[in-house]
């Protein structure tokens, strides 16, 4: 049985999956990436996180009726990557309005610490952060959320592992 909406849109839809070229297009690579994609489904929650701890993000597809769908990325990219787990202090527990900046190859990035995800999912609290082709981050600051007012810098951190960082205690578990 198809359900149908207004609109011509289907209740089942196929997943799309859509990679950036690096120069602000998406492209449509549904196509190409495995029988999964072809399938109408009803899809109604979608969580991101490294199951596997390979440094790349896989996907959880909540299904209304049916079973979740495990998507585990096997990219065949070598690019570097670190992984960070952000506990607070004086700030929220989750660091959630952390401001993450780090430089790689002298390119600086930043990104806002978010929470939450999709329709009854949450997202891996840790962060991923890409690091392409450089062999070693040249720094990493953490700007932690209000009521602090901390800033921690690190340096000579090495690619391809998760690190703990706690709010003015630094690398725990190492």
């Amino acid at each position: 049985m198809r359900w149908r909406v207004p609109g011509g849109v289907t209740y089942r839809e196929p997943l799309l999956l859509l990679r950036n070229d690096g120069n602000g297009k998406m492209i449509d690579v549904s196509g190409e990436s495995g029988e999964v994609f072809s399938k109408p489904v009803c899809g109604r929650g979608l969580a991101v996180g490294d199951l596997n701890n390979d440094g790349y993000p896989d996907v959880v597809v909540g299904v209304n009726g049916d079973a979740p769908l495990l998507l585990i990325n096997n990219a065949a990219s070598k690019n570097n990557w670190l992984g960070l787990h952000l506990i607070g202090t004086a700030a929220n527990p989750a660091a959630i309005g952390a401001i993450i900046k780090w430089s790689a190859g002298g390119k600086v990035k930043s990104r806002l610490k978010r929470g939450g995800g999709s329709f009854m999912s949450s997202h891996d609290p840790r962060e991923l952060l890409g690091l392409g082709e450089t062999e070693e981050l040249d720094w990493l600051e953490i700007h932690w959320p209000q009521p602090s007012s901390r800033v921690d810098r690190f340096t000579s951190i090495r690619p391809n592992q998760y690190l703990t960082l706690v709010e003015g205690k630094g690398i725990v578990g190492r």
